[in-house]
């Protein structure tokens, strides 16, 4: 088992420093060179490069012949940059509503199609709930997910166009309902969840814009439904949609 995961290890190693060799100064590289420059053999490289290019982290020019970095390699490196800076304009913030809400708070980006929790803080009190940083979460049941769908083109169409599955007794399986929510969301540029997806848990989330106004993550208050009446809802909400409107604006949104 160990010489198994040492050899995977190397193989890890040999990926990440085929990766790394790339640079603004040098996009562009041929096995020959990265062979060279990596001090492995040219046969070694070219294995490593095609599993890569297998998984669209590198990909090469037709003409020149050289490898470049490829679509997901530069579509996790985006995500990164998104989350570091939405982490750090956000907290401030997502701090005080959770100190005026007394309920957690996460900010949440799209990620192809499903939401990735990129910063979050937990409520105060011992009854609460909680997301982990990293957690991803499907659209249809999730707050967040809903004002994805309202504000991003075509993602709706795409994900009707699987099987809707079923988390809660709560959550939206219907193609019908879910265009409901998904207008409502639209409207109101706000959007809820009733234990949705996860038994007993609610939320509701606000949108995140961007200078250019589009919509680049959702800023969400999660909280046990029964800890939350009606009224206290709409505070809560009233708070969430004010914060992101607050955090659009430090990423210079003007409506």
């Amino acid at each position: 088992m160990r010489a198994t995961e040492n050899s995977s290890r190397k193989t890890i190693d040999k990926a990440l420093r085929v990766l790394t060799a790339f640079s603004s100064a040098e996009p562009e590289l041929t096995i020959g060179e990265l062979a060279e420059r990596l001090h492995l053999h040219k046969s070694v490289v070219s294995r490593v490069v095609s599993s890569l290019r297998d998984w669209r982290m590198l990909e090469k020019d037709p003409h020149t012949r050289k490898v470049r970095i490829g679509e997901n390699a530069f579509r996790i490196g985006s995500l990164y940059a998104v989350h570091d800076n939405l982490s750090r304009m956000s907290k401030p913030r997502m701090d005080e509503l959770v100190a005026k809400t007394e309920q957690s708070s996460h900010v949440s980006v799209l990620d192809r199609q499903q939401l990735l929790v990129v910063a979050t803080v937990d409520s105060p009190k011992a009854l609460r709930v909680i997301m982990r940083l990293g957690e991803r979460r499907s659209l249809h049941s999730t707050a967040a997910g809903k004002l994805f769908l309202a504000l991003t083109k075509d993602l709706l169409d795409a994900v009707l166009a699987k099987r809707l599955e079923a988390f809660t007794p709560e959550t939206i399986t219907s193609p019908t309902e879910l265009r409901k929510a998904v207008d409502h969301a639209r409207r109101d540029q706000l959007a809820w969840n009733f234990g949705e997806s996860s038994v007993g848990a609610g939320a509701v989330a606000a949108p995140i814009f961007d200078g250019a106004g589009q919509m680049i993550a959702a800023l969400s208050t999660v909280y046990p439904l029964n800890v939350a009446d009606e009224s206290t809802r709409q505070k809560i909400g009233r708070a969430t949609a004010a914060t992101a409107r607050a955090i659009s604006r430090e990423l210079s949104y003007s409506p």
